[in-house]
């Protein structure tokens, strides 16, 4: 039977009053005999019975193959992160019965779900992908935002359940949005938004294509690329503000991740494109200035584009600023960004051991996360191919594919340990949005993986929290969410930094806390920038808990 750890949720009050459990009176611990780290699929067990469907109708629409997003959030605010997971819709013939819709798992904190979509109002039927979890209205709940085959849509959380108000608010663009996110751009203390958008296709225009004589999906380049959205939050309702705010570039955006990369104080933003350059958006006191070939970010180490999926930012080296991660098509490696400082980025895929093992499957979503506690950031990678032919083709592809775990050695190389993870994670897949939170509070990241046309796998991280840990949930002063804040938490000579962001990976929202792994430290000190600038510092807070902090007054 797995050992769960109850977590300890304590405050750091607004006037300063510092409620602590000490947990040892030494910072370092010896570490217990570790048992192998493993990946346990828990979809069923847990009690999600989601299975995507993707519509396919043997006419190869092109939007059948991209598979959906999840969130994970807390909706109910009662300190487990639920489940949202993203459906497709019936396309051509007769619609099934019952018609696939999303659905709304609640998490009942024993390490089950049970589905609340029907009192939640959150059945959504549209051919949905991304999908994104803030506080819009800053009211203290979460909200959904989802990015559609056809008009977004956005649900308010009322509490009790949701209402639809995309076209009320001015979010409900047609087009064919992927992933999204939300971020205070023009630091005025409220969210916007953030909307990448893929190509222009139709239906009733479908374009056949062929892999040999087969019939097949078609490649990203038969359809033209279309423009990516920024929406500014004007209290009661959003601004369509992209061409004004500077994003008047056109691509085919799959993934958006968000990150002070220059460390200047503001979010800036990054579009992973498929087939075209990738943009690097930097911002300058609200405006955005593309500076992708500038900063070495735009593409591959040939100076091509790649056709980029997931991306995310994250300190995989611990030099204080965040660094970037690109996933991309098969035959492509994918690419890591090293943030060099003063804006500018080297490409190190290869020298830090991730071109060979990333040049043969074909990558989706992604993120950089602490797997096994050591204190450095690990990095994941979720595997499957487009073509459901594809070895007819090519006889070296698969369509259903293993998904990656690269393990940080020193923040200098990486190591492909997936084999090690057991045969719950190496099962193959064809892995799509990749979402990652502490779902059943024991201390350890768990993932998510979307599948197309199947269940998703929900892989329970098992043996990771032998070694200490932290989770920091942050609630802002100006906003709750405290989106922009960075934290840098410190034990002995290790420093880690973590931004609150949303957006990453691909299609997907992921646990709003940040997650740090300890080692053996048992205590740590803990700085924050908050949002609006404010540094606030934090000293000798016990490890193995659930920190809520909650910024100060001015």
């Amino acid at each position: 039977m797995r050992t769960r750890r109850h977590p300890l949720r304590l405050s750091h009050l607004a006037f300063g009053l510092w409620l602590a459990l000490p947990l040892c009176a030494c910072n370092e611990t010896p570490p217990p005999p570790t048992a192998p780290i493993q990946f346990s699929q828990v979809t069923a067990e847990a009690g999600i019975d989601f299975v995507h469907y993707n519509g396919f109708s043997g006419e190869y629409y092109y939007i059948e193959t991209f598979g959906g997003g999840a969130a994970f959030f807390d909706y109910d605010n009662d300190g487990w992160l639920d489940l949202y997971l993203v459906n497709g819709t019936y396309i051509k013939g007769y619609p099934p019965d019952p018609l696939p819709v999303n659905k709304l798992y609640r998490n009942i904190g024993d390490g089950h779900f049970s589905d609340i979509t029907a009192i939640s109002n959150l059945a959504d039927s549209q051919y949905g992908f991304g999908v994104s979890a803030a506080d819009y209205d800053a009211d203290g709940d979460q909200d959904l935002f989802i990015a559609n085959y056809g008009p977004n849509t956005f649900y308010r959380n009322d509490g009790t359940a949701f209402s639809e108000i995309g076209a009320t608010i001015g979010v409900d663009d047609p087009r064919w949005g992927s992933s999204a996110g939300f971020l205070d751009y023009d630091a005025d203390g409220d969210l916007d938004l953030f909307v990448a958008n893929y190509v222009h296709f139709s239906l009733t225009d479908n374009t056949v294509c062929k892999q040999g004589k087969v019939r097949s999906y078609c490649q990203p380049d038969v359809y033209e690329p279309t423009s990516d959205l920024l929406y500014r939050n004007d209290g009661t309702a959003f601004s369509n503000i992209t061409a004004a705010a500077g994003i008047a570039l056109k691509g085919r955006g799959l993934g958006v991740a968000f990150s002070d990369y220059d460390l200047d104080g503001d979010t800036d933003i990054y579009v992973a494109n498929d087939g075209n350059m990738n943009f690097l958006y930097d911002n300058r006191q609200g405006y955005f200035s593309e500076v992708g070939l500038t900063a070495g970010t735009r593409y591959n180490e040939y100076g091509h584009a790649d056709a980029g999926m997931g991306v995310d930012f994250g300190d995989y080296d611990s030099d204080g600023d965040q660094d970037l991660f690109v996933t991309n098509f098969t035959k492509e490696t994918n690419n890591l960004y090293r943030n060099e400082g003063q804006g500018d980025f080297t490409l190190a895929t290869s020298a830090t051991g991730l071109a060979g093992p990333s040049l043969k499957p074909l990558g989706f979503g992604t993120r950089f996360f602490d797997y096994d506690l050591d204190a450095d950031l690990d990095l994941f990678v979720a595997n499957g191919h487009v073509v459901d032919q594809i070895a007819a083709a090519d006889p070296e592809q698969t369509y259903y594919q293993s998904n990656q775990m690269f393990r940080n050695e020193d923040g200098t190389r990486f190591a492909d340990i997936s084999s090690e993870l057991g045969t719950d994670f190496t099962a193959a897949n064809v892995g799509r949005a990749t979402a990652v939170a502490d779902y059943d509070n024991d201390g350890d990241p768990d993932l998510l993986v979307t599948t197309v046309a199947n269940a998703p796998r929900l892989l329970r991280n098992d043996g990771s929290n032998h070694r200490h840990w932290l989770l920091v949930e942050l609630v802002g002063a100006r906003h709750p969410d405290a989106l922009g804040a960075r934290v840098t938490v410190i034990t002995g000579d290790r420093r880690q930094v973590r931004e609150r962001q949303s957006g990453g990976s691909y299609l997907a929202s992921h646990d709003p806390r940040l997650h740090f792994g300890l080692d053996t430290a048992t205590r740590a000190d803990i700085e924050i920038r908050w949002p609006d600038g404010m540094r606030q510092r934090l000293d000798d807070i016990a490890a193995d808990q659930i920190l809520r902090v909650v910024q100060p007054s001015p």
